[in-house]
């Protein structure tokens, strides 16, 4: 016996409107007839009760094909309309052509057919019925939803701010019980047009900046910000939302729904604190630049190498290798991209284990799949770890990138382009310097070879491995403290999709030799991030999450650049998208920088003064962050 078999079977409500439908189908016809005789039918249109039960069976057959009794009736939409239209219309037409069949072979004695006009006047008064009875069930059905200060109905309080097309999308799905038991108390708008009008029963009033005291006023217990074209910045209202306590949700448009045509609520992430919501891009040269090539990922897996692999896939590549040191990474983005694209993904995307550092697996490789893009996505990139292991950081970051970039040469790779970061930016880690290093191999390599040799700066990326902002929720969540190492400390973030759109973008219109810098916008203090991600995360009946500070990590900058004194940047044809002056390396100092830091490898010398030696923008985090405190 299976598990279900005890379980009483449920039935569908569906199947209790089948009386009634015959109940209207009968009373339209006898109304036809009233109708069309003005009230006064011949006594010798007996035959009505003749023909009645075959408009209902008829009727109700053609109304069950066309799936209106698979219907949810509180979902009663124009698709219902159309069931009961077509439904009736054939359920009608079926009852008629039978009544002129059976004329058509017995017609001295046929008791089913009368005049044509009643048919469609009984169609029209059955289609009216059918339809007022499903509408009818389902403002019954949400009767009690709609915004009333003092109603008794059980349920959370929701307050809807925005009262546009997707406020009223959000109103009607939540008064159908979409978001469970719910009563939608108010909307929240600031166009004076929608001042004292109603959306559904729901009242409108005046000003987002008032919705703490709303929220106040009406008990909330949810507020949804359902803005779909919003003229400015939201960072600022999903903050003051945020303050009231309350569950905030965001209503996110279609475009922003990958393979959706309808609207969702989801829940409010840091991005949209923080005013970075991903930008939709004009993605159509990097289509061009990506579509049909061999393109290759070292960092496959990572944080930023993941998110390139998925949106590189959108442009269908002949060949998409990921190369990474990391086999269950890699190998969970494989598992992903097969579940979306399946047999595609077999026939296109490839997975090789290896570091940067092994020479002889990566000319296999390349030996192999011959790419013509190499996205060099791998890298050490945790500041203290690096701080703690200097040779690994210059092995990888250093000498891992020249190899990739050998080998790119080598094979006639058309295209490089190297992911680096803010922190090469006059560094004061290890990490940071080692990225400016490799910075600069790439910038002398453009010089001497015909592959176009390209670098993509940029800061921070939300939710990326190691990042401070899971760290944080995961400890607010657990009930805090959160830890902060300094007060003052500066950065920039963006989405990681955003980032990754960005890189492609900008590989897309690299010539070779550029070394591109993207727009982070605002900086933000890490003490404000803190705060909001508090207010998102911490549970409001738990006791305060506190903020401790544990003192700046080694190696580590109050505050972060994207630009060198020296580097003027300049715009490009992409929005977001700028060129800093590269720097003028001749390669001869290139391989001496090489020898000098491998001799310091080989004999396990000081890395930290070599560095120093040969890298003049390297500074000691005491140097520029005293600088910066006497500043602020």
């Amino acid at each position: 016996m299976s598990l279900n078999s005890s379980k009483p079977r449920r039935r569908n409500p569906q199947a209790l409107l089948l009386p009634l439908d015959v109940l209207l189908a009968c009373l339209s016809m006898i109304l036809a007839l009233q109708v069309y005789y003005d009230m006064r039918p011949p006594e010798q249109l007996r035959q009505v009760w003749y023909t009645l039960p075959v408009l209902c069976v008829f009727t109700v057959t053609s109304l069950y094909l066309v799936g209106l009794y698979r219907s949810l009736m509180r979902y009663a939409s124009v698709d219902t309309l159309a069931q009961i239209a077509t439904g009736t219309l054939f359920g009608t037409g079926a009852t008629y052509l039978f009544s002129l069949a059976v004329y058509t072979l017995y017609r001295a004695s046929n008791i089913f057919l009368m005049p044509r006009p009643i048919y469609l006047i009984q169609w029209l008064l059955m289609m009216l019925m059918l339809g007022a009875s499903r509408f009818g069930v389902r403002v019954m059905s949400q009767s009690g939803h709609a915004g009333r200060p003092f109603s008794r109905k059980r349920g959370r309080r929701m307050m809807i701010v925005g009262a546009g097309w997707a406020g009223a999308q959000v109103i009607r799905e939540a008064q159908a019980g979409r978001y469970g038991e719910v009563q939608v108390m108010l909307a929240v708008d600031d166009d004076p047009a929608k001042r004292n009008t109603r959306i559904n029963r729901v009242p409108v009033v005046m000003g987002t900046d008032r919705v703490k005291d709303y929220a106040q006023q009406y008990a909330i217990d949810e507020i949804i910000i359902a803005i779909a074209t919003p003229q400015q910045d939201l960072a600022p209202l999903v903050h003051l939302c945020t303050e009231t306590g309350c569950r905030v949700r965001m209503y996110a448009a279609p475009q922003e729904m990958t393979g959706s045509s309808a609207g969702k609520v989801r829940d409010v992430n840091i991005a949209d604190l923080l005013g970075r919501a991903e930008t939709h891009l004009d993605m159509t040269e990097v289509r061009e630049a990506f579509a049909g090539r061999r393109v290759l990922v070292t960092g496959g897996g990572g944080s930023i190498g993941s998110e390139l692999c998925r949106q590189l896939m959108e442009f269908v590549p002949s060949q998409l290798v990921l190369y990474d040191i990391s086999e269950n990474y890699i190998y969970d983005l494989y598992t992903e991209l097969e579940e979306k694209y399946g047999a595609m993904v077999r026939n296109t995307v490839f997975l090789r284990i290896g570091s940067i550092r092994d020479t002889e697996t990566l000319r296999q490789v390349f030996d192999e799949f011959r790419p013509e893009i190499v996205i060099h996505a791998a890298a050490h990139k945790h500041v203290p770890l690096m701080e703690d292991s200097p040779e690994q950081a210059i092995k990888n970051n250093v000498f891992g990138t020249y190899n990739v970039a050998s080998c790119a040469v080598e094979h006639n790779v058309k295209r490089f382009v190297m992911i680096s970061t803010d922190k090469a930016v006059n560094p004061t880690n290890i990490m940071g310097a080692s990225k400016r290093l490799a910075e600069i191999i790439i910038e002398a390599l453009q010089k001497k070879e015909k592959t176009q040799f390209t670098a993509v700066r940029f800061g921070n990326v939300l939710g990326s491995h190691g990042s401070v902002v899971p760290k944080w929720e995961h400890q607010i969540r657990a009930g805090g403290p959160i830890t902060l190492t300094h007060p003052e400390i500066i950065r920039y973030f963006m989405t990681i999709p955003e980032a990754a759109s960005l890189v492609l973008q900008a590989a897309s219109i690299a010539k070779g030799g550029e070394l591109f810098v993207l727009d982070m916008g605002k900086p933000v203090k890490m003490k404000d991030l803190a705060e909001k991600m508090i207010r998102l995360y911490a549970d409001p009946a738990a006791p305060p999450v506190e903020i401790v500070y544990t003192g700046l990590r080694p190696g580590e900058k109050l505050y972060e650049e994207l630009l060198r004194d020296e580097e003027n940047d300049t715009a490009t044809s992409k929005e977001k998208i700028f060129v800093a002056k590269p720097e003028q390396v001749e390669w001869e100092q290139v391989e001496r920088m090489l020898s000098r830091l491998q001799e310091c490898l080989e004999q396990h010398g000081d890395v930290r003064a070599c560095i120093h030696e040969l890298l003049p923008s390297f500074h000691e985090p005491e140097e520029l962050n005293g600088r910066q405190i006497r500043i602020s």
